[in-house]
């Protein structure tokens, strides 16, 4: 069902342009402030007019602006979420809980997150680094993750149904009428978010070696 290659098309990166775009995005946006289109474009050595041409590619009715025209949001967000994703003690979050298990990856740092399970309200926390999930509370926690295929824009059509539970019990529970999802262990998400993420490294690196 998660073939990752599929995932990153539907994430509209497809291309090794679109894949620099987005890691440079989230490692600003990891910094914990709104990031305007000429930070962007320094970060990339592009014009503006570039930056703007691939975001308008990416949009798909995702990327998240300020009321100024800034960017604060494509995965990781400065808006509230229920995935707090901590890094550095810059208060983020994540769209959805792959997302928070992915991001340490590409970002390079390790970050704090907490989410509320959906269908008992108690807390999942853990520890993400590149590395791997260093701690996990309840350590039977498990993630949710349902089939990209569906239409719709990623995060209506994925991000929402992509969820930490504390027990697989719990996640049985909320996943009664969902035929689509599938719960997997909190590590299996992990790995399957490091390829994910090792994927669109690939493509940028590639991007900025053939520059």
């Amino acid at each position: 069902m998660y073939n990752v290659d599929e995932i990153v098309e539907r994430l509209g990166l497809t291309g090794q342009r679109e894949a620099a775009l987005h890691v440079t995005l989230l490692r600003e946006l990891a910094l914990g402030q709104p990031v305007t289109v000429e930070r962007l474009a320094k970060s990339l050595n592009w014009t503006t007019d570039e930056v703007v041409l691939v975001l308008e590619k990416l949009h798909c009715g995702t990327i998240e602006y300020d009321g100024q025209g800034r960017l604060i949001g494509f995965g990781i967000t400065l808006r509230e979420t229920q995935h707090a994703f901590v890094v550095n003690g810059r208060p983020l979050y994540t769209w959805c809980a792959l997302d928070a298990l992915m991001f340490p990856t590409i970002i390079d740092e390790g970050a704090q997150v907490q989410s509320r399970c959906p269908q008992t309200n108690n807390s999942v926390n853990m520890t993400v680094t590149p590395q791997g999930v260093v701690s996990l509370e309840p350590e039977d926690a498990v993630i949710s993750l349902v089939s990209v295929a569906a239409a719709g824009n990623i995060r209506s059509a994925f991000c929402c149904d992509v969820l930490f539970f504390a027990s697989r019990h719990a996640g049985e529970a909320w996943g009664r009428d969902k035929p689509n999802a599938q719960l997997v262990t909190v590590q299996k998400g992990f790995e399957l978010g490091k390829r994910i993420a090792h994927l669109m490294l690939d493509r940028a690196r590639r991007y900025q070696h053939d520059l």
